[in-house]
């Protein structure tokens, strides 16, 4: 179940399955660092509206640094659901900016009563996509109705604050994608390489598709190598062909330029 809803009558798509990724491999990799990560220090504080309640005995607390590039932010979950949707998010979108528990928006319930309702996440895409984001496990959608009610709040909200109100449930989560979106946050950590150019420098000269593990095999690098391809994809330079968890027999092929950037380079 992938549930989206268009915000002010706006005839919106669905969003699909694009932020799984879902790349991936034949064989495991090692454990590959041969260095300790650059783990993040000081990260600024949660930008969220309202910080979770510490004496609740019914869901879980939990904190993680997100954001691109080496500036990190602390974002604040309640359950592991909530966890995994804000790895997954972070790690395989590379959104410009999300953040939990924000402001809280006002709507006319079913009897038409004035309610406000609080999101898990706000999203801003790398597209510059606004979407609220609910968060649920599917029992939990399915029996108390979660679905026509973020229908009814997505009605009343107004296409200038938001382009789209998504419900997500464990439905939609794949363990492989969690794996990938864990595998790649844990890259962005890393120190920048100076292997990168190598192994960008290879995979531009493959003939369409390469495997990581060709790559690293003909950079000699060996794991640091194969930290330096993962970063490539991380940062959107290399494309992952295969379903499945990246790893060393990941298919990968160099990505076309963005728009603009072909002729840039004339």
């Amino acid at each position: 179940m992938d549930l989206a809803f268009p915000v002010d009558g706006t005839a919106l798509p669905k969003s699909t399955r694009s932020m799984d990724l879902e790349t991936s491999i034949a064989n495991l990799p090692a454990y590959m660092p041969a260095f300790a990560p650059a783990f993040w220090d000081d990260p600024d504080p949660s930008d969220g509206f309202r910080r979770p309640s510490v004496r609740s005995r019914g869901s879980a607390r939990a904190s993680l640094a997100v954001g691109p590039g080496d500036v990190f932010r602390i974002l604040h979950v309640e359950s592991g659901l909530e966890y995994n949707w804000a790895v997954v998010i972070d790690g395989l979108m590379n959104p410009q900016y999300l953040v939990e528990q924000p402001e809280t928006v006002q709507f006319y319930d079913f009897d038409g009563t004035l309610r406000e309702h609080t999101f898990d996440f706000f999203l801003l895409t790398s597209a510059a996509r606004r979407i609220y984001i609910q968060v649920k496990p599917l029992e939990i959608v399915e029996r108390h109705l979660w679905e026509p009610t973020m229908e009814l709040i997505a009605s009343q909200l107004s296409a200038d604050d938001v382009d789209e109100v998504l419900l997500l449930t464990d439905a939609e989560l794949h363990p492989d994608t969690i794996a990938n979106a864990k595998l790649l946050r844990h890259a962005r950590r890393c120190p920048a390489l100076e292997a990168e150019n190598v192994v960008l420098d290879l995979a531009e000269n493959a003939s369409g598709f390469v495997t990581i593990g060709d790559l690293v095999a003909s950079s000699g690098l060996d794991g640091i190598a194969f930290v330096a391809a993962l970063r490539l994809v991380d940062r959107g330079h290399l494309v992952v062909l295969d379903e499945g968890r990246i790893g060393y027999g990941s298919r990968v092929r160099v990505a076309e330029p963005a728009p603009g950037e072909a002729e840039a380079d004339v």
